[in-house]
């Protein structure tokens, strides 16, 4: 079985969307399913020092991991030219910001589904798998030219990340092309309700559990110099209200009255971050809450096990409410105290008093109960956090979510033959 992978272009540089493509091609082809990779055109303002980058051939991904170098080798797309690179007499003209963005998707989308039909004349698939999830936009403008143009006769199988709340964002060719695909993947049950509440993609919508970035990393030392004896809280997501950040705040002026040496570190970004930083250092917590910005997952893996406690504190009906936090797995997997809100997706993941806290979502006074009763409690801590490690271990590892992804494709093969014959 040959799966022509379609990738977001941050696959070639130092992210960790590389670092988890480089894993789960790594278990696909550790379970027999051969893989092609084609990244999408980097749509963004072009340097000098990237024009070479940017030009269709091939380029060479790796990363090490426990000391094993996992290597990709990665297909390109070129960049389009236009309205980037105008002639310097074109310089001088000022095109609508809403003119400028929409060429640019255009071009990129051709520019892509000419290169997708290069590499799948060239590499001959059996389907192919898209996770261009981040700048979908010419993605999949490009996979409806395909398929408009009768060439796309191979099947699809799609992540429907993301995809669920924002129905009304999804553009018709996209629209058109989603219900033609053969499957899609969803992190959870609910993104799976969600995706079809909406009517977004086809019959055929399997879950596929995410897998954990972090798992057999050594846990770090549990407190950073300097803090020793001094309880610490740990919160790494989105600053977004739907995050809950606000909630954690509110409920950590409960908790500080019992625990005035009370930390608070915060791993996250957005537009709130000046001001969640602003409002910190007006109120009692200042000098108690750090805010870190945004932390790459190996970095994120230095915060989380120090903390006494990880805080999970997401908002029902919101994006943050449908899929797992990657933060959220690789808390788990290094062991940590979880206390999580009773929304369905963590319910999914955990089991309240077995490898996990759950309080009622968007209940300050009963996240402040549950943190206050931990605090004291280290050995329930200790409890929690072993078996959050060997949960996540058991059915959250690469191997197994791409044990879930050859099934996907296997099932989606077997239903083309069917129809067939």
């Amino acid at each position: 079985m040959r799966v022509l992978h379609l990738l977001d272009p941050a696959v070639l540089r130092q992210t960790d969307y590389r670092c988890r493509t480089l894993a789960l091609m790594a278990a696909l082809r550790d379970q027999g399913v051969q893989t092609v990779q084609l990244a999408s055109p980097d749509t963004g303002p072009v340097t000098d020092s990237m024009a070479g980058r940017r030009a269709s051939g091939t380029a060479d991904a790796s990363d090490e991991s426990d000391g094993a170098k996992v290597a990709l080798h990665v297909y390109r797309t070129a960049s389009p030219p236009w309205p980037f690179a105008m002639p310097s007499w074109q310089a001088g003209i000022a095109l609508p910001s809403a003119l400028r963005c929409s060429s640019t998707t255009s071009l990129s989308a051709a520019a892509f589904a000419l290169r997708l039909r290069q590499v799948a004349r060239l590499t001959r698939p059996d389907l192919i798998h898209v996770h261009a999830v981040e700048t979908p936009a010419p993605a999949w403008q490009a996979l409806a030219m395909w398929m408009a143009s009768g060439r796309g006769r191979l099947p699809l199988v799609a992540e429907g990340e993301r995809r669920g709340p924002r129905r009304r964002q999804v553009p018709l060719l996209e629209r058109w092309a989603l219900a033609r695909t053969a499957a899609l993947a969803a992190s959870s049950l609910e993104m799976r309700a969600s995706l079809r509440s909406a009517g977004l993609g086809c019959s055929r919508i399997a879950v596929i559990p995410p897998a954990t970035e972090l798992a057999g990393m050594p846990r770090r030392q549990r407190q950073p110099p300097g803090l020793e004896g001094a309880p610490l809280l740990a919160f790494a997501g989105q600053l977004a209200k739907a995050g809950g950040i606000d909630l954690l705040l509110a409920a950590l002026e409960t908790v500080r009255q019992r625990h005035p040496g009370l930390r608070l570190v915060v791993a996250g970004g957005g537009t709130r971050e000046d001001e969640l930083a602003q409002r910190i250092a007006g109120s009692a917590a200042r000098g108690h809450v750090i805010l870190t910005g945004v932390l790459s997952a190996r970095r994120a893996a230095d915060v989380l096990p120090r903390a006494d406690i990880a805080v999970f504190p997401a908002l029902p009906g919101s994006d943050a409410a449908l899929a797992p936090s990657r933060h959220l797995l690789n808390a788990m997997a290094q062991g940590c105290a979880i206390v999580a809100s009773d929304i369905a997706v963590h319910r999914e993941l955990l089991v309240h008093g077995h490898n996990a806290i759950l309080f009622r979502a968007g209940d300050r006074r009963a996240l402040a109960k549950v943190l206050l009763d931990l605090l004291e409690w280290p050995e329930r801590r200790q409890a929690l956090g072993r078996e959050a490690a060997a949960f996540v271990a058991a059915r959250h590892s690469w191997m197994v979510t791409a044990g879930c992804y050859r099934r996907l494709y296997e099932n989606v093969l077997a239903d083309r033959i069917r129809r067939r014959g």
